[in-house]
């Protein structure tokens, strides 16, 4: 019986085989499952990755655009003591995200340029906003690439409304260590609607571009004016021994240039750039007729300036230091001084605080017989003050001063417009400095002015309520620093 049992085995020698090919199958399957297992939660991860990137792209970009709001707010980031840091916490209906406010005062090419972090000065040229966007929904599975996005932004910054730095409608005189940097100042540094514009010995520097129509003369003895920037004049330029860095452009010149001329041309001499003949002019905007109007000055709430009438703006001895602003310690003020014969008036070796944005009304501004006069903030904050010579005639588009009842802003020694302060002068009359006079925002005169002897002037961008001094037109609000175009937005990794 053994004998025939062991014959029938043999007699099947395939017994068994089935099983190894079942096991074969069943570890392919297990090995297909797992790829498929992996691939399913490998492509929930990308998703979830996918969304996580887009909730907080999103959210980077709403921080972009929330601290880019508030810069155009009047009190949104005011000054360079806010930090300029914002955050939103987000929730299942609001993005969460982290930014950063930084500015630059110079040009994004420039060699050493820097970034400061915080609220932009008004003289900033750039700003640039950082923002961090986070995720509501994270990644899943280690895919956390997408958790947290950041995003830079950078746009140009400026008051383009607010005018050139130096307005002279009538020209000017600048001479004797003279400097000018009005870098920023929206289309030219200096311009000249209907006259001259002399540039005279030792030593003077103009930052920034000059529009004249009329003619321009640059010193022909002594230490050589230079003008870093482009020129353009209707008529004349008689160059001397100063020098354009940039290029110039005008009716005539002398010495004479050749035109399209790559500089310097002569070599060594006057033009560093191209010169161009005839003139093409840049717009030049009309006169901007100011009145008496106090109206016109509202806070950011539209509540009207308070209102005083005053002509010594000193309630100390000579020699001591002395508060201007409003009743309520930081609103501002106008202070009504057309009824001063002489205009206000203020003793020599005098501090002026301003507690507050200041608006002083007077038909003359007659500091020549002060010494040492200046005015600086009674606090870390940033304080403006607008001395204003109405126009009397609003209705020509010229400047009317009125020798009858208005004269000339004048200062002789000492006349300091300091840090924290931001001045704008607007007289139909002329602006007359003798010596040592510092100045930081914009000068508007009608008659023709002079400044020599050390005058050190720097833009910073003022404006006046319901005009924009750069195209001469109507406008409802008080023109501030503010974002412009957008000259990059990425997305980066700190």
């Amino acid at each position: 019986m053994l004998a025939r049992s062991i014959a029938a085995l043999r007699s099947r020698p395939d017994r068994g085989a089935a099983l190894a090919s079942v096991l074969g199958l069943m570890v392919l399957g297990l090995i297909f499952a797992s790829l498929i297992t992996a691939s399913v939660v490998g492509a929930y991860g990308v998703t979830s990755a996918t969304r996580s990137g887009v909730q907080s792209g999103a959210a980077a970009d709403a921080g972009i655009a929330a601290v880019r709001a508030s810069l155009y707010q009047i009190e949104g980031c005011k000054s360079p003591e806010d930090t300029g840091a914002y955050s939103a916490a987000g929730s299942q209906t609001s993005p969460k995200y982290d930014a950063q406010v930084w500015f630059t005062l110079g040009e994004l090419s420039a060699v050493g340029n820097e970034w400061f972090e915080g609220c932009p000065l008004a003289l900033a040229t750039y700003v640039k906003i950082v923002s961090t966007g986070y995720a509501q929904q994270t990644g899943v599975n280690g895919a956390a690439v997408g958790d947290q996005t950041t995003i830079e932004a950078v746009l140009k910054y400026g008051n383009d409304a607010a005018g050139v730095a130096l307005y002279l409608y009538k020209g000017g005189t600048v001479e004797a260590n003279s400097e000018f940097i009005m870098t920023g100042s929206p289309g030219a540094g200096i311009m000249v609607k209907d006259g001259d514009f002399t540039c005279a010995k030792n030593n003077s520097e103009i930052i920034g571009n000059v529009v004249v129509t009329g003619n321009l003369t640059l010193a022909s003895t002594g230490q050589a004016c230079s003008i870093k920037g482009d020129v353009w004049v209707s008529q004349l330029a008689t160059l001397g021994q100063g020098k354009v860095e940039g290029n110039l452009s005008s009716g005539a010149v002398s010495p004479t240039l050749t035109s399209g001329m790559v500089g310097p041309n002569p070599p060594g001499t006057t033009v560093g750039g191209t010169y161009t003949q005839p003139a093409v002019m840049p717009a030049v905007p009309p006169w901007t007729e100011i009145g008496p109007l106090f109206t016109r000055w509202k806070n950011k709430n539209g509540t009207p300036y308070e209102v005083k009438t005053q002509c010594n703006l000193t309630d100390r001895t000579p020699g001591g230091s002395t508060s201007l602003g409003g009743t309520a310690v930081g609103m501002p003020v106008i202070i009504n001084a057309l009824g001063c014969v002489s205009g206000p008036t203020v003793s020599s070796n005098t501090t002026v605080r301003l507690t507050s944005d200041v608006v002083i009304y007077a038909n003359t501004f007659d500091f020549s017989a002060v010494n040492q006069l200046n005015f600086s903030s009674s606090s870390t904050a940033s304080h403006r003050i607008w001395f204003i010579t109405p126009d009397l005639n609003p209705s020509d588009l010229r400047p009317s001063c009125n020798r009858a009842l208005q004269g000339d802003f004048a200062v002789k020694v000492g006349f300091t417009i300091a840090d924290r302060i931001e001045a704008l002068l607007y007289t139909p009359c002329a602006f007359i400095s003798t010596n040592n006079f510092s100045w930081r925002g914009q000068i508007i005169a009608g008659e023709p002015s002079a400044v020599k002897n050390n005058p050190v002037f720097a833009f910073a961008p003022v404006g006046i309520p319901g005009v924009n001094l750069t195209t001469g037109s109507a406008t409802s609000v008080l023109p501030i620093p503010q974002p412009g175009s957008v000259v990059s937005n990425r997305e980066v990794s700190y």
